[in-house]
């Protein structure tokens, strides 16, 4: 099989998912406004997908359940301290939004995720028999955990230290 035809055979669907995703990678480069609740966007489209892939790849087998709460664990860790030297959240004056630096680490978070989804996907529709192996089912949910873990461990991060300096959490 080519890399064409890997590609063609791609749902409709993925491609979108990319598309959106590299948008917001994109947008995540510049300063912007938003409301608190648009910083868990990402983290939670990441767990949602990682979730639904290890019930259809797997159907929650012990050690793909393993393997994603392990790299869920060791990748909020990582992105915890990737975001720590990141500039933190503002408030916007006279308004209840804040204001998020702008960062390339979304966007290349983002290509990795999407990238090594993909990837195990893609192994995964070329070797059927991986479905039923306990060491693939563990590293896809590693890998899975992983990059999640980075977006939640870098959102958490950032919410923490917003949320101890904000007037209208303390005011609350």
């Amino acid at each position: 099989m080519t890399i064409f035809d890997i590609i063609s055979h791609t749902p409709f669907w993925v491609w979108i998912l990319f598309v959106f995703l590299i948008m917001r990678g994109y947008a995540a480069l510049s300063e912007r406004e938003m409301n608190v609740s648009q910083l868990f966007i990402l983290p939670l489209l990441f767990l949602v997908w990682g979730i639904w892939s290890l019930k259809e790849e797997f159907n929650f087998n012990i050690a793909s359940l393993t393997g994603m709460s392990i790299g869920l664990a060791f990748g909020i860790l990582v992105g915890w301290k990737l975001w720590e030297n990141q500039p933190r959240l503002k408030n916007k004056p006279h308004s209840e939004k804040i204001i998020r630096a702008g960062t390339p680490l979304t966007l290349i978070f983002i290509i990795i995720a999407f990238g090594s989804k993909y990837c195990l996907l893609v192994w995964l529709s070329l070797h059927p028999a991986m479905h039923h192996t306990v060491p693939f089912s563990a590293l896809f949910g590693v890998i899975t955990g992983l990059v999640d873990g980075l977006f939640w461990g870098g959102t958490l991060n950032l919410f923490s230290s917003w949320r101890k300096m904000s007037p209208y959490v303390r005011g609350a």
